[in-house]
């Protein structure tokens, strides 16, 4: 991935100030891939609050209590999932609801006691969205011999991802130009066990993140390097579960974030699964060979910002369960307000986001893991900003470098 950001400052940069920068743009940009997110989710579960109030001041009530109830199981759920998001709201409302819930004045229906919530969403899940039939688009359907493409990983099977993450960054802000970051780069090694194939191909997986550790660079300022280091060693021993079609799309990620003291490294390491889905790939239906190409376009809502995405594939090669994968990446997102749940009191208009990237990957798709994967993304992001009583604009260029393979 490459990412290019340009941002001018009022005063000189400071070590803090630019660890400030680089979280920003790890959070702006690491959920990059992820379709849907916790600011759907919320909006869904408020819908059906929405409707049992119509359903109450209709007289209802029934109906309301049990729509009610619906929405406090599905609130429990989603506050179990997304620890980090708006803890303070989520509460509110939960207690609201248990208000709604006693007061609605009629013989309520037995209400089913609220268990731990799990951790993905199952057909009967209120948040469940029904899966399009497919959400890839064959444009070419390469040469004979046509082969269908999916996943076929055993139960029991065991992997170790070793990803790296490079990212140099420039900034401009009030007309002053930052001087280029280089982000020392960040190695990890996920380790992951096929724990369930379902009758329909879902494939279910646990994963420990391992291993963790930033390179040393001579030309990184001590105090960041010091400061990263601190932060990431704490990503040691996450652990989570998820969930892909045997296609490759990634249908639910869930870490558990345990007891993390500081605040902006856990919304980062909450961000961070979202980019964990860089390292799927959306296969088509319809049978292909080489020289194929396909297309899988999302809508992404990353950190408040809505972005449309288009991911490209090409079938370079194809001889068995090995394949070989040409990706060409694009996104673009409209002007829009930000509100950035890592920097709550930071106000942020978006006027421009662009990204384009391009890839290449080894798959066998006897395991769910890449062989090998590579990505490389330009990313350019404008925005206006209030720092302290002065509103800024801000331009920031990244270049990003994501790299996974099984050892």
């Amino acid at each position: 991935m490459k990412v290019t950001s340009n941002i001018a400052f009022s005063r000189a940069a400071t070590p803090r100030r630019i660890i400030i920068c680089v979280m920003l743009a790890l959070t702006l940009t690491a959920g990059i891939v992820r379709a849907d997110g916790p600011d759907d989710d919320y909006l869904a579960i408020s819908s059906m609050v929405d409707e049992a109030n119509s359903l109450n001041d209709s007289g209802k009530t029934a109906e309301a209590r049990a729509k009610y109830i619906e929405a406090e199981h599905a609130l429990v759920d989603f506050q179990k999932n997304n620890p980090l998001w708006n803890p303070a709201t989520v509460k509110y409302r939960l207690n609201q609801l248990v208000e709604k819930v006693t007061g609605v004045s009629t013989p309520p229906p037995v209400r089913p006691e609220i268990t731990a919530p799990t951790t993905t969403a199952t057909a009967d899940h209120p948040l469940a969205k029904p899966a399009p039939k497919s959400a890839v688009k064959v444009i070419s359907n390469g040469s004979e011999p046509r082969v269908a493409l999916k996943f076929h990983p055993t139960v029991g099977d065991k992997h170790d991802m070793a990803m790296t993450l490079k990212m140099g960054m420039s900034m401009a802000m009030a007309g002053k130009t930052m001087p280029t970051v280089n982000i020392p780069a960040m190695n990890m090694t996920i380790a992951t066990e096929i724990k369930d194939i379902a009758a329909n191909g879902d494939v279910t997986y646990d994963m420990v993140i391992k291993d963790v550790a930033l390179a040393d660079d001579p030309a990184t300022p001590a105090v960041m390097a010091t400061t990263m280091k601190a932060a990431i060693a704490k990503f040691n021993g996450i652990s989570g579960t998820g969930k892909m079609t045997d296609h490759g799309i990634i249908k639910s990620i869930d870490l558990k974030l345990g007891d993390m003291a500081d605040p902006q490294t856990a919304q980062t390491l909450s961000q961070m699964k979202d980019s964990f889905n860089s390292s799927s790939f959306a296969l088509p239906d319809e049978a292909v060979g080489a020289g194929a190409r396909w297309e899988f376009k999302t809508r992404i809502k990353s950190q408040g910002m809505s972005i449309d995405q288009t991911i490209d594939y090409e079938l370079v090669s194809v001889d068995g369960d090995h394949l070989t994968l040409n990706t060409t990446l694009t996104q673009s997102a409209a002007n829009q307000k930000i509100t950035n749940p890592a920097m709550p009191a930071l106000k942020v208009d978006l006027s421009k986001m662009a990204g384009s990237g391009t890839g290449k990957s080894t798959l066998d798709l006897s395991q769910m893991c890449p062989v090998s994967a590579n990505l490389d993304e330009d990313i350019e992001i404008v925005m206006g900003m209030n720092i302290g009583q002065q509103k800024q604009s801000m331009d920031m260029k990244m270049t990003m470098n994501i790299s996974f393979g099984t050892k």
